[in-house]
């Protein structure tokens, strides 16, 4: 007898994450999570598994181990652990098992390293407070007010940070005095080695205001320290036309490749590879602005650190990476001489994160697809994946339904692509349904795991996700299209879709519900001022007022450069006729708000907003606040609050809209 999911299930899963194939090519190291005994938080744990098959083995036993990183040599891990109740020192293992070694005693608060070419040195990040960058901005231990002088002075997981900055440190692996080799009040992050092993690279933000996310370099600086606080500069790579991140040397130390674009459409600018000359300065972009960088296929089910940065093949012949397209994300390789692209790759999947073994050509990775979360995988040369891992078991007893892919006309002639997960063994011929809607609005739904769907559809409700106007995964053009139009092209191929699926029969219109967060949150407010079909919305993470959003979310000033029309003072019109507030009023639709309060993305005060005018016009409203939970509460919150946060949703559709089942009361099962 098969079983249905369960909300409590979140407890089971395993988490798997950056898979690390060793410089031979013989083994995969990754990262396994779960979740802690009292339900407050994870545990993370370094694995291995042989590339030809074989049952994977712990590696560590700390309760927070991350990032390994193989030796040049392949003999010894370096990691990431919280272990000691440090905030992430740097560690070393031998392969083979035995005790680790602390390389950073003293040093915390590391979030990136890689080894140098010999394996004698690791370059790292850690963010550092203007006192101890020799004097340069104030601080004072005993004085609690709090001087603000940047735009950018919060960030959401963090809190206020206008004066720490990241920079870039050496240490010898065999221990010793770290010296830091960036300098000023700028953020250097994800450090690469140049061969030589006497040059490292890093993305680096140099505006005055670093609030200006949209412009990044490629700086590259003496390993030994000698830049900082002398007369040298850093070389700089790139034009300074656009955002630059995960830079990569080649293993001729004469290019350079990395994320970015030219910011044509600022933030909606799809990110694509480009090539820095060392020589002459010579930048080409060598994909096709239509050809995306990176995995922008969301999901739930997943934890710890997924990098996407792309690899130099062997002899430099090709560059791999991630690319996201209708609803997938694949591995593909270019070749950097004529930008010709070919894919490894090519299922109905989303790959997270890879990594690749020159000397056997190997190539690992994470994969997920809707019924299953991600697990490691292994491309032979010339041969189809493998896949090595089983870490979810679990799921193996239950009888999970699979979406059913659409393709239905859209606002302006485009065809829009969606999901109907519909719920097995369901007893109606008219099932409610709810919509679910995907945030950024640069980002998409796909092949990937959702533990909430299907938690849904395990309640007899179906559930309708879609990839509207502003979504990644078709084309340059799409993505950017819903500038200045928020709730127009987007809110129209939303409506589309529900109109589809109920002319196509089988769902109830009288029972329809509709959920998002983030911007998914935005959207779901825009809809009930505007329809009336819903009778139940859960609105998360959400914002209401794009006026006060510029000011109070941590990166809501860049809207102005290209979503929205220019500054808000010079436009209040436009702001508040793109913003759901102004259409409170109409809502009638009973609305659960769910919201955290140390969200800085999309404030508290937009979900006060929106509830207060709910509430004082009469209208049916729940509001409910998780403390201490920021943005990403539905992510990688507590577990505990995450599994309080999917109680509350399912019960107020249960409640509002009905899924014909038989719930107990009590369990809610």
């Amino acid at each position: 007898m098969t079983e249905r999911m369960r909300i409590e299930d979140l407890r089971k899963y395993r988490w798997v994450s950056d898979p690390r194939i060793s410089p031979s090519g013989e083994e995969v190291a990754y990262v396994v999570s779960e979740v802690n005994g009292d339900d407050s938080g994870y545990e993370s744990h370094i694995w291995l598994v042989p590339c030809g098959g074989g049952a994977p083995r712990k590696l560590t036993s700390g309760g927070v181990d991350t990032m390994p990183r193989w030796s040049p040599d392949g003999r010894h891990l370096a990691f990431l652990s919280r272990r000691e109740g440090d905030d992430n020192s740097l560690w070393i293992i031998p392969r083979d098992g035995g005790e680790a070694r602390r390389v950073t005693p003293g040093i915390e608060g590391i979030r990136y390293y890689c080894w140098s070419p010999l394996g004698d040195r690791l370059a790292f990040t850690r963010i550092i407070g203007s006192a101890e960058m020799e004097g340069e901005g104030e601080s004072s231990d005993d004085d609690d007010v709090v001087v603000i002088r940047t735009m950018s002075y919060k960030l959401n997981g963090r809190g206020f940070i206008h004066e720490e900055f990241s920079h870039v440190f050496v240490v010898d692996a065999g221990g010793g005095e770290a010296v830091r080799i960036t300098d000023g009040p700028y953020d250097h992050v994800e450090p690469a080695w140049f061969p030589d092993g006497v040059h490292v690279a890093c993305a680096c933000t140099r505006a005055e205001d670093r609030g200006e996310i949209d412009h990044a370099d490629i700086l590259v600086f003496p390993a030994d320290g000698s830049v900082p606080g002398g007369s040298t500069d850093p070389v700089c790579l790139t034009p300074g036309l656009g955002p630059a991140s995960s830079p990569v040397v080649n293993a001729s130390g004469t290019h350079v490749v990395y994320v970015g674009h030219d910011n044509e459409y600022y933030g909606a600018t799809l990110p694509g590879l480009l090539v820095a000359s060392v020589a002459d300065g010579e930048v080409r972009a060598i994909l096709d602005r239509d050809q995306e960088v990176g995995c922008a296929i969301g999901g739930d089910n997943r934890y710890g650190n997924y990098p996407e940065a792309p690899t130099w093949t062997r002899g430099d012949a090709e560059i791999l990476f991630t690319t996201s397209h209708r609803g997938s994300c694949n591995i593909a390789a270019v070749d950097p001489a004529d930008g010709r692209v070919r894919y490894l790759t090519g299922d109905k999947w989303a790959v997270t994160a890879f990594s690749y073994s020159d000397a056997s050509d190997r190539v690992a990775f994470v994969a997920e697809d809707p019924a299953q979360p991600g697990e490691i995988w292994v491309l032979e040369p010339g041969g189809g994946p493998v896949r090595l891992t089983h870490h979810n078991a679990h799921l193996d007893a239950y009888d999970l339904p699979r979406p059913r892919e659409i393709v239905y006309p859209g606002s302006e002639g485009a065809m829009i692509q969606g999901w109907i997960l519909e719920p097995t063994g369901q007893g109606e011929e008219n099932t409610p349904l709810v919509l679910q809607i995907h945030g950024g609005p640069h980002a998409a739904y796909g092949y990937a795991f959702n533990h909430e769907f299907h938690c849904l559809a395990a309640r007899g409700f179906s559930v309708l996700y879609t990839n509207p106007h502003g979504s990644r995964g078709y084309g340059a053009a799409f993505n950017a299209s819903t500038r200045h139009d928020w709730g127009g092209k987007d809110y129209r191929d939303l409506m589309a879709g529900v109109d589809f699926l109920l002319d196509e029969g089988g769902f109830d219109p009288d029972r329809l519900g509709v959920a998002g967060g983030s911007f998914g949150g935005f959207m779901t407010n825009w809809i009930v001022g505007h329809d009336d079909r819903f009778a139940a919305a859960v609105t998360q993470r959400s914002s209401c007022n794009r006026f006060s959003m510029f000011g109070t979310g941590d990166l809501g000033y860049n809207h102005g450069q290209w979503e929205f029309p220019g500054f808000p003072w010079d436009n209040p019109g436009e702001y508040l006729r793109l913003s759901p507030i102004s259409y409170v009023d109409r809502v009638n639709t009973p609305m659960l708000i769910i919201h955290s309060e140390n969200d800085l993305r999309c404030p508290m005060g937009q979900a006060e907003e929106w509830f207060t005018a709910l509430k004082r016009l009469g209208k049916e409203a729940v509001f409910v606040r998780f403390p201490e939970e920021n943005h990403e509460l539905s992510r990688s919150g507590r577990p505990d609050r995450r599994i309080r946060r999917l109680e509350l949703i399912v019960q107020w559709f249960e409640e509002r809209i009905g899924a014909g089942r038989d719930i107990d009361p009590v369990t809610r099962a």
